[in-house]
């Protein structure tokens, strides 16, 4: 996987998980995982905690168990869910989950298999440690889908361009099914889900700037970073902003 997090980074994405947007997709993705009492379920990638905590209030669950990388997003995940017992953080890989074959009801990842080099292998450790019958929803964006306008075209196309980068796989949400398919896993369905903003001020869209910005003073240069994002705050300034991202959600299965 090749994003690391430092607190900074570690707090500025938990500010995006905080948006509306993020919230509502986190609701749509417990709807389609269909959770029932007593079982045992995987959220793989839980950044600052706000999956695993939902999940555990969602219904009775027997665990919630949190399995990620990033030490910095672990320790926002223990201050989220310390007062629930049903609980467990685990620092851990997706390609070598620290958990036995077989024993994960239900899992469900949002944004984490876009992120990791190796992703076949991270995929049949998802079939591995669920049960024979059990499901996952795994959510994955595809960038290409993406419509955020700015006043100059042919800096919008360098700045997307240069911020498919960030992740190994930035058009996995329209090519997951083979990959799912060959961990031997049953795809039941696969939906869009969008997320649209016309606002920048306290929405998915808002959050992500600075993300963007960073990331193109990296890539390209800071003077192409600067002028992205102060086009995109004329926009806001002048009432135009638009800002839509398409992902797609995978309901799978694991055949008894």
């Amino acid at each position: 996987m090749n994003e690391v997090y430092d607190a900074e980074a570690a707090r500025r994405e938990e500010a995006v998980y905080r948006t509306q947007a993020a919230a509502e997709r986190r609701r749509r993705v417990r709807e389609a995982l269909d959770l029932d009492g007593g079982e045992t379920v995987l959220s793989l990638g839980p950044g600052p905690g706000f999956e695993p905590a939902e999940l555990a209030a969602a219904v009775d669950v027997r665990s919630v168990i949190g399995v990620e990388r990033s030490e910095a997003m672990l320790a926002l995940a223990a201050e989220r869910c310390a007062s629930d017992d049903a609980v467990s953080l685990i620092a851990g890989e997706a390609t070598a989950l620290p958990l036995p074959d077989g024993t994960v009801d239900a899992a469900l990842s949002v944004q984490v298999y876009g992120y990791v080099d190796a992703l076949d292998d991270a995929l049949v450790e998802l079939a591995r440690v669920l049960r024979p019958g059990g499901r996952a929803v795994v959510y994955a964006t595809d960038w290409e889908t993406l419509v955020w306008r700015v006043g100059d075209p042919d800096l919008a196309e360098r700045v997307y361009d240069a911020w498919d980068g960030h992740c190994a796989r930035p058009r996995l949400g329209s090519a997951l099914a083979a990959p799912l398919r060959n961990a031997g896993l049953r795809v039941e369905y696969v939906e869009p889900y969008a997320i649209c903003n016309a606002s920048l001020e306290n929405t998915f869209a808002g959050r992500l700037v600075p993300a963007v910005r960073e990331h193109t003073a990296d890539v390209l240069d800071r003077a192409t970073a600067d002028a992205w994002t102060g086009a995109v705050r004329d926009r806001e300034r002048a009432g135009e902003t638009f800002f839509c991202l398409t992902g797609s959600l995978y309901r799978v299965t694991k055949p008894r």
